[in-house]
């Protein structure tokens, strides 16, 4: 595909990675919650904690972090776990401790402080768009973020095709997405049982649908009014075919994903050119 450029509207989104104070590309230590990790090439057989990362743009992003007896076994079952999700890794980072109280104590605030995506225990948030974009949040099925168990919603898989059916209906009518989508979608019907699927495992805890939906969208040539519009669609159709709790539930779904394909699409410069100067005294 060509190169994307980041629009000038991405310059006017948060910074994640300030707020975060995620250590740069190339740190040989780096300080995650007031923690000094070393950088390595692999962990070591020995008790600590490790944290993988990925880079975005100029920083490094925590994609999981993790503890144990013996760090280089402890990184191995994850990798074992999650092949697909972990070979995204690009980091590792180290944190030698020989007491289990002390490795736990610091894995709890770490994970609190920076909510990796492919952790689940100890998480208090959504994990950074910039990483959610590349990866599936492991923690999306959690109390308080985001998807909740289907039983308390009206909604069936009738429905969701429905769903999928009114939404590339009017999307494919539209202006601006029709031609993106006419590109994009050689087979409709079996383009929208995977979409199908996808909602199934949002809204109804199914596990039929085990891609990633940010890689489908890449090479798309997107552009940030696409992601306005598609939201837009989507809660039409959302609000003509579910109930009003699924409904609600699909349009947050929808929402974060719109913020994180944007952040992994469109992520800002963070290089020291790209910093605004300041104006000249008169």
């Amino acid at each position: 595909m060509s190169e994307m450029r980041p629009p000038a509207e991405a310059a006017h989104r948060p910074d994640t990675s300030a707020a975060l104070r995620l250590p740069e590309v190339g740190a040989a230590r780096a300080d995650f919650g007031g923690y000094a990790f070393d950088a390595v090439a692999q962990a070591p057989e020995a008790p600590g904690l490790f944290i993988v990362t990925k880079r975005v743009g100029a920083r490094l992003y925590p994609l999981y972090a993790g503890e144990g007896a013996d760090m280089a076994g402890a990184l191995a079952a994850f990798r074992s776990a999650v092949p697909q999700e972990a070979g995204l890794a690009d980091g590792l980072f180290v944190l030698e401790r020989a007491l289990e109280r002390v490795r736990v104590h610091t894995l709890r605030d770490i994970v609190g402080r920076y909510n990796p995506p492919l952790n689940v225990a100890h998480r208090t948030g959504w994990a950074a768009p910039e990483t959610t974009a590349l990866v599936r949040d492991r923690a999306e099925g959690l109390a308080g973020h985001g998807e909740q168990p289907g039983a308390a919603m009206d909604v069936s898989e009738d429905d969701l095709m429905r769903l999928v059916q009114d939404f590339y209906g009017k999307a494919s009518a539209d202006p601006l997405l029709g031609p993106v989508f006419a590109r994009a979608i050689p087979d409709w019907e079996s383009h929208y049982s995977i979409v199908q699927d996808f909602w199934s495992r949002t809204l109804l805890g199914t596990t039929r649908y085990s891609g990633i939906p940010f890689a489908a969208h890449v090479s798309l040539q997107l552009r940030p009014e696409h992601f306005v519009r598609w939201v837009a669609l989507f809660r039409e159709s959302a609000a003509a075919v579910l109930d009003p709790v699924a409904a609600a539930r699909a349009v947050a779904k929808v929402e974060h994903m719109s913020s994180c394909f944007q952040a992994g699409l469109f992520p800002p410069d963070l290089s020291p050119a790209a910093a605004p100067h300041p104006a000249p005294h008169a």
